[in-house]
């Protein structure tokens, strides 16, 4: 199928082959907008945040990757850092995201720890006092220890900081700056799911909570969409509409960051042989920069066709007027 992008916006178009000549499409866009401080949201001259095919590493961490079917819900996303309020430094804070008033996830974040040793009782160090935390896997539960001359990582996150293998090797050795809000780091030993509000490319954690296992755990019985999600399982939501409001607390010295979802359209023009489809594409992922006063929006349109013998394909992007 020839595709023709009549915008200014990064794509990408997946395709998968299926039985009896049936192909899988999904064309994505991804918009980067401007943000103002009430959270209106205007289409940003540089759209220099492209589509990726392969997971890739950004200022902001590991990142997943876009070429995907379908997803099972729409990914809220968070990059940047955590501030401490008012401009000064903080031990502790919260980040706390919400969508229309209802709050969807929550993080506690702390200041430079580690294990401190008393009488052979690992206790946690108070935490330093900092002015910003950024919000990447590299500051959540996770990491790896070295046995043997072997790396052995953390399943959920070999990114992060905490996983220790013995008492000893945890005495001095730092903690997480990003945690739960509800399910913190008690014991040196703690196995946690690592938190955050980034991009999460890691399969083992996507499998933990989206697949399920025959008794024997020798098959998959039932994947979850979400599995092809990006965000964290608690920022996957069912759907978003334009002017619908996200709220994040936590990530500016003078409040907190509001997005008005955008109502631009995105019309796809899809001609087999004789046959005309016109669809708007839907909002797939919305990624907040709080740091930038920007955001990004990710379109998706999937769709499946019968491959007909010297039929011609077309299909076409373009934004409304």
């Amino acid at each position: 199928m020839d595709f023709t992008n009549n915008t200014s916006f990064h794509t990408l178009v997946h395709r998968t082959a299926l039985q009896n000549d049936i192909i899988a499409t999904s064309l994505m866009c991804k918009i980067m907008y401007d943000v103002n401080e009430e959270g209106e949201a205007t289409i940003s001259e540089a759209q220099d945040w492209e589509l990726h095919q392969e997971y890739w590493v950004s200022e902001y961490g590991p990142m997943d990757k876009d070429d995907v079917y379908k997803r099972g819900g729409v990914d809220i996303m968070l990059f940047g850092s955590a501030k401490a309020p008012k401009g000064k430094t903080s031990t502790e804070s919260k980040v706390i995201i919400e969508v229309n008033g209802t709050v969807i996830h929550q993080l506690k974040i702390f200041g430079e720890r580690v294990w401190k040793s008393f009488l052979g009782i690992l206790r946690i160090s108070a935490p330093e006092p900092f002015s910003e935390i950024p919000l990447t896997l590299h500051n959540a539960f996770g990491g790896y220890y070295n046995w043997d001359g072997i790396d052995i990582p953390y399943p959920t996150n070999p990114y992060g900081k905490g996983y220790y293998h013995t008492k000893q090797d945890a005495i001095g050795k730092p903690l997480p700056n990003i945690e739960h809000h509800d399910n913190r780091v008690k014991k040196w030993n703690s196995w946690l799911e690592p938190a955050g509000t980034s991009s999460l490319p890691i399969l083992p954690l996507k499998a933990k909570n989206n697949l399920e296992l025959n008794p024997d755990k020798t098959k998959i019985e039932k994947l979850n969409a979400k599995f092809f999600n990006s965000a964290f399982q608690e920022m996957i939501i069912d759907h978003i509409n334009p002017g619908d409001i996200i709220t994040v607390k936590g990530v500016t010295t003078n409040g907190v960051y509001n997005f008005h979802t955008p109502n631009t359209e995105l019309d796809i023009a899809i001609s087999l042989g004789t046959k005309q489809i016109e669809k708007k594409m839907a909002i797939d992922q919305i990624g907040l920069i709080p740091d930038k006063q920007k955001a990004f929006v990710s379109y998706r349109l999937p769709f499946k066709y019968v491959i007909k013998p010297m039929e011609k394909r077309q299909m076409s992007l373009s934004i409304s007027a």
